[in-house]
């Protein structure tokens, strides 16, 4: 595949998820640029078929109101807005310049990119398959050149492949403390080397493997040394063969780090109809046109959850996953997710793909953006929800209630590493959590409040009362964010 030289890009976040409000999925990106370059732009390469929401049973007047609120400028820096429902596009809407041919800097969805191309080579017999084992197959086995590195540690001896997926390989690293153009980052360190590979290998263990979700972008590069290894070929070129060719996805950019490796954590450049296609080939479990791209059984593994992180999506396979509550409802999604909100969310339960592109380098509240879009339009106009949540459905019409009863809820709730603290204030109830604007709590009925952040977000709080009426904690919840808080001596 052709390439060209590109000047280095702007050092961008990382794709960490921060347990206040205001926190922010984010990616990472790279240098020395591969693209393919030799095909004429045209986004009809593939015949898309459209509808109207009404005729795959969706709610228009929901997708009314965000095309409205996005044209009055209630989403700034929003680029796109894709929806896929029953395989067939029902909404397309371009802001700011950008069109359907214009590339978008897809940051961390690059991993879950990377993740595909995993299934797919062990589907091609280059690594063991699911059943024959492959997740569990040892780094040290899978590249052995290494060994220097894993041997000397009998803990990092037990570092396994889905260790390295799931983002959970129990070594010491930090690329969210520090902004990425901090020499302390540890992806900027590792980037800057010829190998970074061997510079996350080295790192000094500080967990069992398997113990805890910690993001790591140079375990994404692993993947990329792997594809490589086995193939090959770089990521890169795997990918144009074996995966964005058959999808017809030919005009893309994909960068490579110093030492030459392609870019699987951050270094991405598609179209959004690409990236919905992408999210069309997972719905579809790894099958487009008929054709099977990826087995089944990759998709399945990768998107389920296999570690929890606490107050937002948990991880899959370097895929986000989880539960996405909006309302009274809930529904499981898993998705794709890039730095300045670059989003890919796929809820099978509604034969549904949302893409979501925005301005990458200065988009604080992206993460927001997306959330209140899918969580007060797109998902409003599905007809029906999968399952209830444990939230109940009264009416969302306020609910008066005096100041002597609204103060039984005041007090300090803590659920791990996180606090809330309620206040009564002249009648109305404030609650303030550290990262978040205060929020006043309108009361749906006894047990039930609303907040809003932002003018952006609903959070709902359910308060569990004791058979007396006393206030024992409260459950909150938004998007993918489901905190169950309890209060400090509460009263009996």
């Amino acid at each position: 595949m052709p390439t060209l030289d590109a000047p280095p890009l702007r050092a961008v976040g990382g794709g960490v998820v921060i347990i206040t409000l205001l926190s922010a999925l984010a990616g990472c990106n790279g240098q020395e640029a591969g693209s393919r370059e030799d095909a004429a732009p045209d986004h009809e390469s593939v015949a898309w078929e459209t509808a109207s929401p009404a005729r795959v049973g969706l709610d228009p007047g929901p997708l009314d109101r965000l095309r409205q609120d996005i044209a009055a400028g209630a989403f700034p820096n929003l680029h796109a807005t894709l929806i896929v429902k029953d395989g067939a596009l029902v909404f397309e809407e371009y802001f700011d310049g950008y069109g359907p041919d214009t590339r978008q800097y897809t940051a961390s969805i690059s991993k879950s990119v990377g993740s595909i191309l995993v299934g797919i080579a062990m589907d091609l017999g280059l690594l063991p398959t699911l059943a024959e084992g492959g997740a569990d197959r040892p780094v040290l086995e899978l590249l052995p050149e290494y060994e220097d590195v894993v041997w000397a540690d009998p803990i990092k001896r037990r570092l396994l492949l889905r260790h390295v997926l799931s983002m959970s390989a129990g070594l010491e690293w930090d690329e969210t403390s520090y902004p990425y153009d901090d020499p302390r980052n540890d992806w900027v360190q590792a980037r800057g080397r010829d190998d970074p590979v061997g510079f996350t290998l080295w790192k000094p263990v500080v967990a069992e493997p398997g113990a805890e979700f910690v993001y790591n972008g140079g375990l994404s590069i692993l993947l990329s040394r792997l594809i490589r290894k086995t193939s090959g070929m770089s990521a890169a070129e795997f990918a144009d063969r074996h995966l964005f060719s058959p999808l017809a996805i030919e005009d893309y950019e994909w960068e490579r780090l110093p030492g030459g490796l392609t870019d699987t954590d951050g270094g991405l450049h598609m179209r959004p109809r690409d990236l919905t296609k992408l999210g069309l080939l997972y719905l579809n479990n790894g099958e487009w046109e008929g054709r099977r791209i990826v087995s089944e059984e990759w998709v399945r593994e990768s998107t389920r959850e296999h570690m929890i992180n606490e107050g937002a999506p948990n991880y899959g396979y370097q895929w986000w996953c989880g539960d996405f509550h909006y309302a009274d409802r809930s529904a499981y999604a898993y998705l794709a997710s890039g730095h300045g909100g670059q989003k890919i969310f796929v809820f099978p339960a509604f034969d549904l793909v949302v893409v979501l592109t925005h301005e990458v380098f200065d988009n604080p509240l992206g993460e927001l953006r997306n959330t209140a879009i899918l969580s007060r339009y797109v998902l409003p106009a599905t007809d029906s929800t999968p399952a209830p949540s444990s939230i109940p459905a009264p009416s969302s019409t306020p609910l008066e209630l005096d100041a002597a009863m609204l103060s039984r809820y005041a007090g300090v709730y803590t659920a791990a590493q996180q606090q809330l603290t309620i206040e009564s204030l002249d009648g109305a109830l404030i609650a303030n959590a550290e990262g978040a604007p205060p929020m006043q709590l309108i009361p749906l009925s006894q047990s039930r409040f609303r907040a809003t952040v932002l003018d952006l977000v609903d959070v709902y709080l359910v308060f569990d009362l004791s058979e007396g009426g006393a206030v024992e904690g409260v459950r909150a919840t938004w998007g993918f964010n489901d905190t169950v808080f309890e209060k400090a001596a509460p009263d009996r």
